[in-house]
């Protein structure tokens, strides 16, 4: 289950949509619970203006565990944010063997913006 603060803009959404492209290291065997999960991602911003952007993904996955991991996104300029990534354990079945955790930073590029 998946849940987060952004989404493809909607026919009711009118603002900047921002085409995000992210730019973070990747380990080797990792899961990342991200938005980024099938590609880029679309951001509405109703009053054109760049904010602080948070998204969560909650999960149950393979380790027996659940998740939940949290990426935080601020403006830094015009066509970027700074990007972060943590997880948390919420739970694990009996016997589990959590997953390692896996955080870490980088960027998301603005590389598309059109007004809907």
């Amino acid at each position: 289950m998946a849940l987060g603060a952004f989404a493809a803009p909607t026919k009711h959404e009118h603002g900047l949509v921002q085409r995000l492209e992210l730019h973070a290291p990747v380990l080797p065997n990792a899961i990342y619970l991200t938005a980024w999960e099938r590609g880029d991602v679309f951001v509405t911003l109703p009053d054109g203006h760049a904010r602080p952007l948070t998204f969560k993904t909650r999960e149950f996955i393979s380790d027996g565990c659940e998740w939940l991991a949290t990426e935080q996104l601020v403006p830094e300029g015009k066509d970027r944010y700074w990007y972060s990534y943590d997880e948390e354990i919420l739970s694990c079945a009996p016997g589990a063997i959590p997953a390692l955790k896996t955080p870490r930073t980088g960027y998301a590029k603005v590389v598309a913006a059109f007004e809907r």
